[in-house]
């Protein structure tokens, strides 16, 4: 039994006639009919039923033709899948990042990823996370790629750009008042942080650390819409990346010969894990947007 006898066998059931089948598969009637006969001396059972020059399908013909279209379905879909696969214009590619950069650097990426038409049937299955389950979502091959603000040595990473930081207080706060504060002035304030899982508090801790300073925590969140509202009722002072309209809540001091950013960057497993549509869209970030 062939693939070639189970198409032959598929349309000839659909048409009931050798003659018109026959010319939808481009090939003489003779040879129809022998692939038929053959087919059917295989299977020991008669798969039409002839009367004079018509044909209808037996009833064994009828049950058999479900399987045959089944698996004739499931082929083709796995032809579709190996070409889409092999194809970097289509597909789906899943793209990790942190929370801070979701409401602007990513749709403004994406945006620009579309405006070349031949990336238009690429989609996006976005996962915003914290940076440490966004890189064992890489490890388990959850996603594809990841936006993190620390590179990992288990992966390949590329620094993609310089994320500004900012020192919000509360809008009738003193520092409010002054052009710019030193960071030893802080260590009285009562500081709003993320908590330990998000890779901003590590970087506020090293921030701190270089000179040898200790904020006083009296509240963690965890994430930074959160601090911002602490931050606006009072609570305290903080360090956080841009979020859409937080001047209309706090205000913005800056910190005296001393700008504050951390690194981002794209990270992912190895090329030969992704996609063709996932390395396309790995290399247009690479090509325009790395540092």
């Amino acid at each position: 039994m062939t693939l070639q006898q189970l198409h032959y066998f598929r349309v000839l059931a659909k048409i009931e006639n050798y003659t018109k089948a026959a010319g939808i598969l481009h090939i003489a009637q003779p040879s129809l009919s022998y692939s038929i006969s053959q087919l059917e001396k295989e299977l020991n059972i008669k798969l039409f039923e002839r009367k004079g020059k018509k044909i209808k399908l037996s009833y064994p013909g009828e049950l058999f033709l479900k399987y045959v279209e089944q698996s004739l379905d499931i082929l083709d879909e796995g032809t579709i899948m190996l070409k889409s696969v092999a194809d970097n214009s289509v597909g789906e590619v899943s793209l990790g990042f942190i929370y801070s950069i979701g409401s602007k650097f990513i749709p403004e990426m994406i945006k620009k990823f579309y405006e070349n038409d031949s990336n238009r049937l690429i989609k996006f299955s976005l996962v915003q996370n914290f940076s440490e389950q966004l890189l064992r979502d890489l490890k388990n091959k959850k996603i594809q790629l990841a936006f993190c603000p620390t590179p990992n040595k288990n992966f390949k990473c590329v620094k993609i750009f310089s994320q500004q930081l900012y020192l919000i207080v509360p809008k009738k706060h003193p520092f409010s008042q002054r052009k710019c504060i030193d960071i030893s002035d802080l260590i009285d304030e009562p500081f709003v942080a993320l908590n330990k899982s998000s890779s901003l508090r590590n970087t506020v801790d090293d921030i701190f650390a270089r000179y040898n300073c200790t904020p006083k925590i009296v509240f963690e969140a965890e994430e930074c819409n959160a601090i911002i509202s602490f931050v606006s009722l009072n609570f305290g002072i903080s360090i956080v990346p841009e979020i859409p309209s937080m001047d209309k809540h706090v205000n913005i001091v800056e910190i005296c010969g001393m700008p504050l950013k951390r690194e981002i960057y794209l990270c992912w497993t190895d090329d030969k894990y992704l996609s063709p549509a996932a390395v396309k869209t790995k290399d247009f970030i690479i090509e325009n947007f790395a540092v």
